[in-house]
């Protein structure tokens, strides 16, 4: 199992409780390797034939509530106010996090959505790409960016979650999705993955 090295400490500030939410974090990693229920984290496991294109969208509801969670810790830190509930939220939304990864890294895949799925949640917890696209610039990346439009192209409606999160200045994520934000598959673009990126510019 591949576990992301989850920061608790939004936009690596230091935190006086680094080192007890690191053990935490490493006794929640055990505990889902075990696969042993841990309190305040919701089962995931109770759905053995879920797609990971269904397994992905609520991967991207909790991925959502963790990234504003940890806005509000570090808003509420440089306000002095106290993070006891809001690390004990964290902490909970990590445990189930990574407990769905794992069950989104078994899980059947066999759509062309199952498996660009399957890639939004690998550029979160596997890969350093969405954060170095943050950093230097989507248009360091144009090869990247080509891959990914035509990606998109083939889901209607289907959004790189982990991307959205990352390039989060205004226009950043547009800027790299381009037109296939707002395009709709027509013809033969759902055609198979050899088709992918023939015609782009």
């Amino acid at each position: 199992m591949v576990c992301a090295d989850v920061d608790l400490t939004p936009f690596g500030q230091s935190d006086p409780f680094e080192n007890d939410y690191s053990l935490l974090r490493d006794a929640a990693v055990v505990g889902i390797m075990a696969r042993k229920p841990v309190k305040g984290a919701e089962t995931v496991t109770e759905r053995p034939h879920s797609s990971i294109s269904m397994l992905h969208k609520q991967w991207t509801k909790l991925e959502d509530e963790h990234h504003q969670l940890a806005r509000a810790i570090d808003e509420a830190r440089i306000a002095g106010t106290d993070l006891s509930s809001m690390r004990e939220r964290q902490i909970n939304l990590l445990l189930e996090i990574g407990a769905l990864v794992a069950e989104i890294r078994d899980a059947p895949a066999t759509t062309a959505e199952d498996f660009i799925a399957l890639l939004d949640v690998a550029l979160e917890h596997e890969l350093d790409l969405a954060s170095d696209i943050a950093f230097y610039g989507p248009s360091d990346y144009p090869m990247i960016a080509r891959l990914l439009r035509a990606l998109v192209r083939m889901v209607p409606g289907f959004e790189f979650n982990s991307l959205r999160r990352w390039l989060s200045a205004p226009g950043e994520f547009e800027q790299l999705m381009g037109e296939a934000i707002s395009s709709r598959p027509t013809g033969d673009d759902t055609g198979p993955f050899e088709q992918i990126g023939f015609g782009e510019p």
